[in-house]
């Protein structure tokens, strides 16, 4: 469905779903100027989404725009439940949405060289400040939403350290029926999403709740489940014709998963922080600067147009990704397996999710890899290259040797407060430091777990306990050099 008004602005309507919802896109020549999803039965979303585009656009007449919309909507409410493009989830619906010109771009991208660079720069312009590694690890972790093993990450960092502003602008990226933003989790939401909705998703979660009672550890239940076995199955009491029967309802996946907590790691679920990559926002005072910077472009107004442009071609790039190939083989994987020390129990979980980012930064790249006899993509040493840069602290400290870099910075900080035959209590050490009281112990909890600090004295009543620095784990790389998996 198209349609146009007398200010040149064309608006691409495609079905995706029940009672009025559509993909909506605008163009203006070749810009695009928004990508949404809107219920267009809803006056409120017409209203905004005309609002947004007039915004700061000369002749662009919000007024038209809104009775283009309701013009649509009245369409698609005069639409059977038979017709083709009321398909739920339809992909060629989306597909055939997408601008022209943002599919030209989007397959450029993906042809490019210098692609993960371009995902980390475009990133930066839609108003992230630094994180450049992060970046390209969600991203990843959002592209292996179409692997048969998805990753999850938890974004972990002090409060106000930008890590919700982060997530939303990688997750921006991603086409809307690619992404289920939940904000707020109910233990038995997930039993209750439309058949279909939740295969190969990104599900984008909120900030974890700081309780970690028995109904906290309930909601995240069916997540670990998905994330596990990449379906949700569960009897449960359903009330028909005023009898109660237990239905077994099931959900397929598999989804990719992120989230964002101020939790210290050692109050984290074990079986939920073992099941994700533990990404740490920059606490430095120059990523400060970076973000104040940035924060005082965008009040300017400046790039709101050109990041129109960035989503779009990303939109494109990622439905090319879900036409192609998506199973990946990795033929050095034995040879990596052999290379991982197995002492550590957690290497049962850590392996698997160093093999499913390998494959997902194949999937990115695959306009640039080959495939087998079976049409699978083959992953490369480049892909070890870049996935090892990542993961070499997740992963470190999933397998013990390494802390997270705002803990090791914090190390150095008492190191240089400290000597080694001084003890301290946990209220000296936080006191005398920059970061939160609650960030600081967070810290300190970590460096208790990593034997970088001992206990000298226990607590004794109001008596605090009484620490001083240790020697530490020896901080080897666990993760095999590419020299090691790739022998000249």
């Amino acid at each position: 469905m198209e349609g146009s008004n007398s200010d040149g602005l064309t608006l691409d309507i495609a079905p995706s779903g029940r009672n009025g919802s559509a993909l909506v896109t605008a163009r203006l020549g070749d810009a695009v100027l928004a990508c949404e999803q809107l219920n267009l039965a809803k006056s409120k979303a017409r209203a905004d989404f005309a609002a947004a585009l007039a915004e700061e656009r000369d002749g662009i007449d919000p007024a038209a725009i809104e009775a283009e919309l309701m013009k649509a909507a009245a369409g698609l409410a005069a639409r059977g439940p038979g017709d083709d493009d009321a398909q739920p989830h339809g992909e060629t619906d989306y597909w055939a949405a997408t601008p022209v010109a943002a599919k030209e771009a989007g397959q450029a991208m993906l042809e490019s060289a210098g692609l993960v660079k371009q995902v980390a720069d475009d990133v930066a312009a839609l108003g992230v400040a630094g994180e450049r590694e992060m970046v390209v690890t969600l991203y990843l972790v959002g592209t292996s939403r179409l692997l048969t093993r998805p990753l999850s990450a938890i974004v972990q960092g002090p409060s106000s350290s930008g890590k919700s502003y982060l997530i939303e602008k990688t997750a921006a990226l991603f086409p809307p029926e690619a992404v289920i933003r939940a904000t707020s989790m109910t233990p038995q939401a997930l039993f209750y999403m439309v058949d279909g909705a939740l295969e190969h998703r990104w599900v984008v979660a909120g900030e974890r709740s700081r309780q970690q009672d028995d109904d906290a550890t309930e909601a995240t239940r069916a997540l670990r489940e998905m994330q596990s076995a990449g379906r949700l199955s569960k009897l449960l009491p359903i009330k028909r014709d005023g009898v109660i029967e237990s239905v077994l309802i099931e959900r397929e996946g598999p989804i990719a998963f992120v989230e964002s907590t101020t939790l210290a790691e050692s109050a984290i679920f074990d079986e939920d922080r073992n099941r994700a990559l533990l990404l740490n926002t920059d606490e430095q005072t120059i990523q400060t600067r970076r973000i104040i910077d940035r924060l005082a472009e965008g009040y300017s107004g400046a790039g709101k147009a050109a990041a129109e442009t960035i989503i779009a071609r990303h939109h494109a790039a990622q439905r090319i990704l879900e036409r192609g190939p998506r199973e990946v083989v990795i033929p050095f994987a034995q040879r990596l397996g052999e290379l991982i020390a197995p002492e550590r129990v957690e290497a049962r979980r850590a392996f698997p999710q160093l093999c499913s980012m390998i494959q997902a930064s194949a999937l990115l790249h695959a306009k640039q890899r080959e495939t087998d006899a079976d049409g699978r993509l083959i992953a490369t040493a480049d892909d070890y290259k870049l996935c090892r840069y990542l993961l070499l602290g997740p992963l470190g400290r999933l397998l013990g040797g390494h802390l997270s870099a705002p803990a090791a910075r914090f190390l150095e900080r008492l190191r240089g407060r400290f000597t080694a035959a001084e003890t301290f209590t946990k209220r000296e050490a936080a006191a005398g430091d920059s970061a939160s009281r609650t960030t600081a112990y967070g810290w300190l909890s970590e460096l208790a777990d990593a034997d970088a600090i001992e206990l000298v004295e226990p607590s004794r009543g109001r008596q605090p306990g009484t620490w001083r620095l240790a020697a530490g784990p020896a901080a080897d790389a666990v993760l095999p050099a590419v020299e090691k998996v790739f022998p000249v």
